[in-house]
């Protein structure tokens, strides 16, 4: 059995991309309660070092203490669609949805894994998976998501500025798969529905994380009162730059 994403890496085309999951899953079925949902996992190691988690846990716990709102992690795009046990992984870091706009920000988070490139190519592969799971959500366990009722789905690659810099085909990179968005946008066959790319810095005061292990985010982040390092985190993810125009 084919996984969703089989034969999927290393592109720059949406629309490309969603054909082949079409081509691998072409009579679309999931018993998983767990697709497209919205949901906040904050459990966290004590000892985990890992910067990437550790910022996507601080986020998930200011958003469970009311601190960010509308902000979620770990959305499962893939759970039971075809060969699942090769999808474990294949969830959006973070998500924040806007119910009021209808907007819905799917974002592939790095601090210092993979390349520019490829985190493009991987969130192309979660905005495939979102516009495949829409076409089909009759057939699946998705039709009552409130993210599918989404007037515009923002993908967005986030890191540190670092994190960018001297990677001479990023341009190139975003370049081709914002045209594909694009042109996607306009073809979806979704009625009043959009899709746009972005490639983002976390500002200059998020250069280094304010906490180094799976300890120091619950004690700094899963508050009631938000903390002055929960303050910062905040700030930092509404005051994103972009990267590529």
């Amino acid at each position: 059995m084919a996984s969703l994403f089989d034969r999927t890496h290393g592109k720059y085309n949406i629309s490309e991309i969603l054909r082949q999951m079409e081509i691998n899953c072409p009579e679309p079925k999931s018993n998983s309660q767990a697709l497209w949902e919205l949901r906040r996992k904050t459990h966290i190691s004590h000892h985990n070092p890992s910067s990437e988690t550790l910022l996507e846990k601080s986020v998930a716990m200011l958003a469970k203490n009311g601190h960010m709102p509308g902000w979620f992690n770990q959305c499962p795009t893939a759970s039971g669609i075809g060969d699942s046990s090769r999808n474990r992984h294949s969830n959006v870091d973070l998500v924040q949805r806007d119910g009021a706009t209808g907007t819905a920000c799917l974002i592939e988070l790095k601090w210092g894994s993979d390349s520019p490139c490829e985190a493009i190519q991987q969130i192309l592969r979660y905005g495939a998976a979102y516009l495949y799971c829409r076409r089909h959500r009759r057939r699946l366990p998705v039709d009552n998501r409130p993210i599918m009722d989404s007037r515009h789905i923002a993908l967005k690659v986030v890191a540190p500025a670092r994190y960018f810099e001297n990677d001479t085909e990023l341009q190139k990179c975003f370049s081709r798969a914002r045209k594909g968005v694009d042109q996607i946008s306009k073809t979806s066959l979704i009625s009043g529905f959009s899709m746009s790319i972005e490639v983002l810095a976390l500002p200059a005061n998020l250069v280094c994380l304010p906490f180094s292990t799976g300890s120091e985010v619950i004690e700094s982040c899963d508050q009631d009162k938000l903390t002055k390092t929960g303050q910062q985190i905040r700030d930092s993810f509404n005051g994103l730059i972009p990267v590529c125009a």
